[in-house]
């Protein structure tokens, strides 16, 4: 399982830095001001809501680390032909880097455009994307695994060239 683990972390990787290129091919990205709302949205949304119910919480965890351990990696990381990775709206590595730039501020609707904009993706792909990504993630260990890997290696967003 490290090994496997340790592909998805290396393909993570390699994802997302060949998405900067495309995003940077295509014009697109986030530039000074983009940054600068991001950060602000990020100052003011912390932390996620604070939870109603931590005894559920507490059992969704149990229920999470249950799953990663009975979880199958692919050794060698994903194949580009894994069903698993075929979505409408957006591909995972894109919807990863705009949840980074999102973070807690789903609900700034302004913010949301403007990054979804610098993707170049419209609302109606991230909310396609968000149908079918967010029932896979809390299901999928492997998949939720290189999603995490995604997010985290996108603490650099993509700048506009």
């Amino acid at each position: 399982m490290a090994r496997a683990v340790q592909s998805i972390m290396a393909q993570a990787g390699a994802w997302v830095t060949q998405y900067k290129s495309d995003l940077a091919g295509r014009g697109l990205g986030f530039d000074a001001d983009d940054l600068a709302a991001i950060a602000a949205a990020a100052t003011a949304h912390p932390l996620p809501p604070a939870s109603t119910d931590p005894t559920g919480d507490a059992a969704e965890v149990q229920r999470v680390q249950q799953m990663a351990m009975q979880a199958e990696y692919p050794e060698g990381g994903f194949q580009p032909t894994d069903p698993r990775l075929t979505a409408a709206g957006m591909p995972l590595v894109a919807y990863a880097v705009a949840a980074r730039a999102i973070g807690w501020a789903g609900d700034d609707d302004a913010l949301v455009e403007r990054v979804l904009k610098a993707l170049g993706h419209t609302r109606e792909d991230y909310t396609e994307a968000g149908d079918h990504w967010t029932p896979l993630l809390k299901q999928d260990m492997a998949v939720a695994t290189l999603y995490g890997q995604l997010f985290a290696q996108s603490a650099e967003l993509p700048r506009r060239p």
